[in-house]
């Protein structure tokens, strides 16, 4: 008998033995909090559908899982190693160390008669599921009104440096763990990537991990203003310096950033003779104003992105080698949705509930879409992932967003994928057959030549056949 620090009276316990097992898997199956249970190694013995929704992965993917291992780094504080050192359940409020997301988590851990661990049950509910309580009172732990306080002021400068990035791969952990570190120099970042991964937002969290934090964040894409206004976005003017300026002069994104973090996306597109002015500034951190003659001070610091290949571009002489080298002091590769699949889910999620409050509903994802959404490879990435769940949550009807809503490109691909998986069903189907028959046959015959007549085949055929599904 399995148990804990809780005991039924034996008339209770003796009905519960009545219940079928049906009955118990039907609740946990249909449960709204995430219910695993694990071995004493942390090797998932169970895990209930409500798993997709909290960790983005499915219970089939989960149940081959290790928990500890496979989660540990991403939570804080953890809460398996307390429960077993307490032997009793407790109750955590844990947060996420990618996206500050925060779940409550309660750890049990089982004993049998012997009082050794058996196995460990974990509920977890999310944040906005759950009304606020004092999880500190729950664990028996008392604290000061100063330390409450900090405890919230803590958890609000965390929601603010968040910077909405959602998300629970590893590799996206990597990234943002490498850039928090180089967020704390001037060292100018490079960031790399496909156009919709999110660049701007990883700039925007640099600057939110760094000193300048509370500076300026300036931010421009360079491909969307014209050859001709780029200087003077970047650098501002004097008054009258050109037809059309403005008599009052004007000042540049590179000053307005002084002391703060300036981003330059897309900076692939910049031409040749922008590109010697910001090798200007970068190297001496001075600039002139278009039409002046005084040369300004700031201390900005500049981050770069673009998904072109630079090394490319200098090669061709497009961009030059010497900015290049200037500006991936420090270079960082924005991974591609399809490279961190189980960011896909979350972030479909996070999305979902803006727009379920932007236009005051209160809809679902089907667990066909979640299926899909995770299996689609997302060649625009999350900007094209925010659209398709604003289109499905503008299309829908009911509450239950169903795979009838999914945009074309999803449910095509979906299809084909179906297409292709029950091909492979058939192609098995077709080798489980010949297999048999030839091993039904080779126990028949003793000679390989017999065994060709009786079936038609020539010699190296039967030989190759008798290879392949006999004698491996």
């Amino acid at each position: 008998m399995i148990t804990n620090e809780m005991n039924h009276s034996p008339e209770y316990a003796d009905y519960l033995k009545t219940l079928s097992s049906e009955f118990f898997l039907d609740i946990l199956e249909n449960s709204f909090i995430e219910v695993t249970v694990t071995d004493k190694d942390g090797n998932v013995l169970y895990a209930n559908p409500a798993c997709l929704e909290y960790h983005g992965i499915p219970a089939e993917k989960m149940w081959k899982l290790n928990f500890l291992t496979s989660f540990q780094g991403f939570w804080t504080p953890p809460s398996t190693a307390t429960a077993i050192e307490k032997k009793h359940t407790i109750i955590s409020r844990q947060r996420s160390l990618l996206t500050d997301e925060e779940h409550i988590t309660i750890t049990t851990p089982l004993y049998n008669p012997d009082h050794e661990l058996v196995m460990l049950v974990y509920n977890t509910l999310k944040r906005e599921s759950f009304v606020e309580f004092d999880l500190d009172y729950l664990n028996q732990e008392k604290l000061t009104d100063d330390e409450i306080k900090d405890k919230k002021g803590s958890r609000e400068e965390r929601t603010k440096a968040s910077n909405n990035i959602v998300g629970r791969s590893y590799i996206l952990y990597q990234t943002l763990h490498k850039l928090k570190k180089a967020a704390k120099s001037d060292i100018p970042i490079l960031l790399l990537g496909e156009s919709g991964v999110g660049k701007s937002l990883i700039a925007k969290f640099i600057h939110d991990c760094s000193p300048r934090k509370a500076n300026p964040f300036i931010s421009i894409n360079c491909a969307s203003i014209p050859d001709n206004l780029i200087e003077s976005e970047l650098f501002g003017y004097v008054p009258y310096a050109f037809t059309g300026a403005s008599p009052k002069g004007k000042k540049g994104l590179v000053e307005m950033a002084n002391h703060g973090t300036l981003f330059l996306d897309e900076i692939g597109e910049l031409q040749p003779n922008i590109q010697v002015k910001l090798l200007d500034f970068l190297e001496n951190q001075r600039f002139t104003s278009v039409g002046g003659l005084e040369k300004k001070m700031v201390n900005t610091r500049i981050i770069t992105a673009t998904n072109k290949n630079l090394e490319e571009q200098v090669a061709k002489n497009v961009f030059r080698e010497d900015l290049y080298w200037r500006i991936n002091g420090i270079t960082q590769t924005v991974p591609s949705l399809r490279e961190r699949r189980d960011d896909i889910f979350p972030i479909a999620q996070y999305y979902l509930k803006e727009y379920n409050k932007k236009y005051n509903q209160n809809k679902v994802f089907s667990n066909p879409v979640i299926e899909a959404l995770i299996q689609y490879d997302w060649p625009g990435n999350v900007r094209q992932l925010k659209n398709a769940v604003e289109q499905m949550a503008v299309m829908s009807l009911g509450s239950v967003i169903g795979s009838d809503k999914l945009p074309e490109q999803v449910a095509a691909f979906v299809t084909k994928e179906s297409i292709n998986k029950k091909k492979i069903i058939f192609d098995d189907l077709v080798e489980n057959y010949k297999r048999g028959i030839i091993e039904d046959y080779y126990e028949i015959y003793d000679n390989i030549n017999d065994l060709a007549d009786s079936l038609g085949l020539s010699q190296t055929t039967a030989y190759r056949l008798v290879n392949k599904y006999v004698k491996k």
